[in-house]
């Protein structure tokens, strides 16, 4: 299947024209050479034009019209100027707001007629806004014809260097306009990309299979290579045939993590160290985070004939909370880095797969996301929250780091192992971050680290405190305000609400209000701030109300049936809501509860007579408050009547 992607870089996006055309258009059924006439708003707002027409080679070599391509116009800005009209004949005329440069791109898209026969070009025949050549609005109209070349189409195989077929890889081509065209190869190998733009592209063949086979392959035009930075160019018009990559075997390892049990554990961090200049100096891999897979396995790029050693940890917290946790491990077996086993892989072996067990270490931890808030001027003091730890319990440790001179790098403050930091001159141009352990017999030891603060000499204020306003109940919201950043500049603060010690993720520019729901009942709310600007920083943190819910409500409950010992008592409850509402009861006796007697019915006993009853009843529903409601009393309890059958008289009637 192939797929195709066209725009102009703009800023790092991409930006599609077909919307554009759509728009700016304009079709008369009875258009001439002459260029559909402006509104009349229209002609007495522009005041400087460019025209031109856009043309293209046939496959006979003659130049001809093309009416439907579409037309951009960008100022130095690279925002467009979408008063472009067109004519029946391949002419268009960009009215613009002001004179100076301008960059003019013509095209012919997917969803066009032409887009099967012509591609896109800058004026002057360049391939992006960075290399287009400006074309300078005046009084006078300027022209800037545009001469498309034609498409082309790309084909060839992918093959390993024993010549068999890789079915399935992605062949990806990526031109210098924006253009992209990608197509999955036959189970014989073969691909075939058309519609390819004229101009220096990018292609490259993937193996798709998740084995790891092959590496990444480029072409440079006459051959395939490893180098990404490859480029060569499609001829206009010009079927190119023979595009055959060749895939040399992947050299990589596959490590495979289980428990002793054998079952597969994904989420378990990894590092690969490769073997430096001395026998301690092991070398781990810059980038994160390295996880493995949900069938507990991940593979990695080496190098042929160097030494290796690979170490996995059950240290990942993020959005990761399994039952247990494992020990720490190192190929083959060993408890650390300095122990474990070297690997090395060859021309000849180049994918080794190796198996690493882990040991259950205990149940997991339940681990918080801290954050360190305070002025990070010199002589201030920062704080540290730790956010919510599981069990309830939990033994909490400190401590705190600083930057050093490798990026990146930190290292412990001695001594800094309390909730709080004074910050001392010494840390000033340095960053200093909080390290949290929490300890539970029977849990494995967990730590997280906190945000980064940047320390100064005098750091930014805010000219009124961050607070939370509203109340903590469900269904209300609580919004966050402060004043203003001083010194004063291009701040971009974010915000992140917490709940219950669990962080939401970032709200942007300005704080969203947060909706209380049921689902956040008895946990405590607080607000994050954290704002940049140059090297200055700020690490606000608010604390908000624990949110409670809102009571449930209800009717005065009646009872119904006659107040005599003997009798039963019905209670009506009424109607209850939000449903659905559970209700629970309780009878009185003269004001004092009658234990045992929690039904909506009592019988009423002689130890009632002569005493007015009442019931009481409660209605409860999770992330509510419970709400209970007394019926007014009966009169005083009458004592029962007794009831008996007629007596008889037996024995002789005589003297």
């Amino acid at each position: 299947m192939v797929s195709h992607r066209f725009g102009v870089g703009r800023g790092g996006a991409t930006t599609r024209h077909r919307a554009r055309r759509a728009l700016t258009l304009i079709v008369g059924t009875a258009v001439t050479a002459a260029l559909l006439p402006l509104s009349a708003g229209s002609a007495r707002a522009a005041t400087y034009t460019i025209t031109g027409h856009v043309s293209g080679l046939t496959s006979d070599g003659v130049v001809v019209a093309i009416p439907d391509a579409t037309v951009s116009v960008y100022d130095e800005n690279q925002e467009p100027v979408d008063t472009v009209q067109y004519g029946g004949d391949g002419s268009y005329t960009a009215t613009v707001p002001s004179p100076g440069p301008y960059r003019v791109q013509a095209g012919c898209w997917d969803d066009t007629e032409c887009g099967a026969d012509w591609g896109t070009e800058w004026f002057q025949d360049r391939s992006s806004f960075e290399d287009a050549v400006p074309v300078t609005a005046g009084p006078t109209p300027v022209v800037a014809d545009i001469q498309l070349d034609r498409r082309s189409t790309v084909s060839g195989t992918v093959r390993d260097r024993d010549g068999r077929a890789v079915a399935g890889a992605t062949v990806t081509l990526t031109s210098a306009g924006g253009q992209q065209l990608t197509e999955s190869t036959t189970a014989a190998g073969a691909f075939t990309l058309t519609g390819v733009e004229a101009g220096p592209v990018t292609l490259s063949a993937t193996d798709e299979t998740t084995q790891n086979v092959y590496p990444d392959e480029f072409w440079d035009g006459l051959a395939s290579t490893t180098d990404p930075e490859t480029t060569w160019t499609v001829p206009a018009g010009t079927p190119v045939t023979d595009v055959d990559f060749v895939l040399d075997p992947w050299t990589g390892v596959t490590v495979a993590v289980t428990d002793t049990a054998g079952t597969p554990l994904p989420n378990i961090a990894w590092d690969l160290y490769e073997k430096g200049p001395t026998d301690a100096d092991w070398v781990g891999r810059q980038f994160g985070p390295r996880l493995t897979g949900p069938d507990g396995t991940f593979t990695a790029d080496v190098e042929p004939d160097s030494s290796y050693r690979v170490c996995v940890f059950d240290t990942w917290y993020r959005d990761w909370a399994p039952a247990i946790r494992h020990e720490d491990r190192c190929w083959d077996g060993s408890t650390t880095l300095q122990t474990a086993s070297d690997f090395t892989v060859s021309t000849s072996a180049p994918h080794p797969r190796l198996s690493i067990v882990m040991p259950v270490a205990g149940k997991a931890l339940g681990v918080g996301e801290p954050f360190v808030s305070g002025s990070s001027s010199v002589g201030s003091t920062v704080t540290v929250d730790p956010g919510t730890w599981g069990p309830t319990g939990a033994t909490l440790s400190y401590q705190w780091l600083r930057s050093t001179a490798d990026r990146g790098a930190s290292e412990p403050i001695p001594g800094a192992t309390a909730p709080t930091l004074v910050l001392t001159s010494d840390l000033a141009g340095r960053s200093v971050l909080a390290r949290v352990t929490g300890a539970v017999s029977g849990y494995r030891t967990a730590s997280a680290e906190s945000n980064a603060v940047e320390v100064e000499q005098t750091a930014p204020t805010l000219t009124a405190p961050l607070r939370i306003t509203g109340t903590g109940t469900v269904g209300s919201v609580l919004r966050a305000t402060h004043g203003s950043l001083t010194p004063a500049g291009d701040w971009y603060p974010t915000y992140t609400w917490v709940v219950g010690g669990v962080a939401r993720p970032a709200d942007g520019e300005g704080p969203r209000p947060l909706t209380l729901t049921a689902a956040m009942v008895g946990q405590q709310v607080s607000l994050r701030m954290t704002a940049y600007l140059g090297d200055s920083s700020v690490q606000l943190l608010a604390s908000g109300p624990v949110v409670v819910g809102s009571p449930v409500s209800g009717a005065v409950p009646t009872i119904t049936g006659t107040a005599r010992v003997g009798t039963r008592l019905s209670a009506n409850p009424g109607t209850w809501a939000p449903a659905p509402v559970t209700l629970g009861y309780q009878w009185y006796r003269a004001g004092i509860a009658v234990s045992g007697a929690r039904s909506s019915a009592y019988t009423l006993t002689p130890a009632d007579s002569g005493k007015p009853m009442s019931v009481r009843v409660t209605g409860a529903r999770t992330g509510y408050v419970n709400t209970s409601r007394t019926s007014a009393a009966t009169a005083a309890v009458a004592a029962g009547v007794l009831t008996a059958p007629t007596p008889t008289i037996s024995g002789t009637k005589a003297v």
